[in-house]
Order: structure tokens, then sequence, then C-alpha cells
């Protein structure tokens, strides 16, 4: 009888350190899922940020070149309103330098 119980209690040592590492190796391979899952869900966070990015980029780069354009053209007209108002200034100039001669 006391063979039997040192020997159950063998097994059951046995049977508790097979748990043991079962169970250790199950940890391990959960940790390594994880990490490989965390690593992808930051992959993918990194490469839906840059995306985001390079879209506010383009957006703002549009939008940049929308208010030069729109600057230009304001000046365009600035410059052509100056030039007929220098025009017109320069011929009533004529015109009174001609009739102050005559």
């Amino acid at each position: 009888m006391e063979q039997e119980t040192i020997r159950a209690v063998r097994e059951a040592e046995l049977a508790a350190e097979q748990i043991e590492q079962e169970a250790a190796r199950q940890r391990e391979e959960i940790l390594s899922r994880a990490k490989a899952d965390a690593a992808e869900a930051v992959g993918q966070a990194v490469a839906g940020a840059k995306a985001a990015a390079d879209a506010a980029l383009a957006e703002a780069k549009q939008q940049g070149e929308a208010m030069q354009s729109a600057a230009l053209e304001s000046v365009k007209k600035e410059i052509a309103s100056l030039r007929a108002s220098a025009d017109a200034k320069g011929a009533e100039v004529r015109r009174l330098i001609l009739s102050e001669l005559i």
C-alpha cells in the first residue's frame, strides 16, 4: 500500500509537472501571438496615420496653390488698374501741359 501511495504521488507530481509545462508553453504561444497582433496593429495604425497625413498635406498644398493663384490674379488686376490709372493720368498731364503751352 505504501508503494502504491508513493507511485500515486509520483504520478501526480509528473502529471502536475506536465500540466505546468503545457501551461508555460501555452503562455509563450499566447504572448507570441499577442506580440505579433500588436505589431500588426501598430503597423496598420502607422500606415493609416501616414495616409491621413499625406492626404492632409496634399489638401494643404492644393489650398496653398489655390490661394497663391487667387493672390496672383488679384495682383494682376491691381497692376492693370494702376496701369490704366497711370495711362489716364499721363494723358491728362500731357493735355494740361499742352494747354499751358498753347
